[in-house]
């Protein structure tokens, strides 16, 4: 089956050159595992809806119980091992440095659908550059409380915060000027 992947065309401000452009994805919604479900019953699939989410759920319970019990696992879609992040220190584990990871790969089936992909430009979107006081805005953002609230520059669809943060080469530059 051949996919067909739209993306708008969006200039790297960034670049030297003033031809080179970022593909955004036209995101067309999301897709839960009913949904995914009901589009596979549409399709003709010959289970009832209810067993069909009982086994897929099933499939991903045990999917993740195996590769973190040391398995790698490999269902076709995704190639799926686990790993310990951060050096554990005196060889004790210490849950507020390290972590469980699990890396995911492309699997066959991924390849191939791939494989199958058609990128298709839907246009080129203009780039927003906006500055915003924060501090001067009535609205309270969600986890962000006035007293935390800093200037800050919005660049669609990121948020930098205005000024030299405490961290790289500002850091150094600020440390060195002590």
């Amino acid at each position: 089956m051949k996919n067909l992947l739209k993306v708008w065309l969006r200039k790297n401000l960034l670049a030297s050159d003033p031809a080179e452009y970022n593909a955004q994805i036209a995101v067309r919604g999301n897709m839960d595992l009913e949904e995914i479900v009901d589009e596979l019953i549409k399709e003709g699939l010959e289970l009832n809806r209810e067993a069909a989410i009982n086994l897929v759920s099933r499939f991903n319970r045990k999917s993740a119980d195996l590769v973190l019990s040391g398995y790698n696992v490999n269902n076709g879609l995704v190639k799926m091992r686990s790993s310990v992040k951060e050096p554990l220190m005196n060889g004790k584990w210490d849950p507020n440095t390290n972590w469980v990871n699990v890396t995911l790969t492309h699997g066959p089936d991924l390849y191939q659908a791939v494989a199958d992909t058609t990128v298709e430009i839907a246009g080129e979107r203009e780039v927003i550059l906006e500055t915003y006081q924060l501090s001067n805005q009535p609205v309270q953002f969600s986890g962000i409380t006035p007293s935390k609230m800093r200037n800050a520059d919005v660049y669609e669809p990121r948020l930098k915060i205005a000024g030299e943060p405490a961290c790289g080469m500002a850091f150094r530059n600020w440390l060195c000027k002590a």
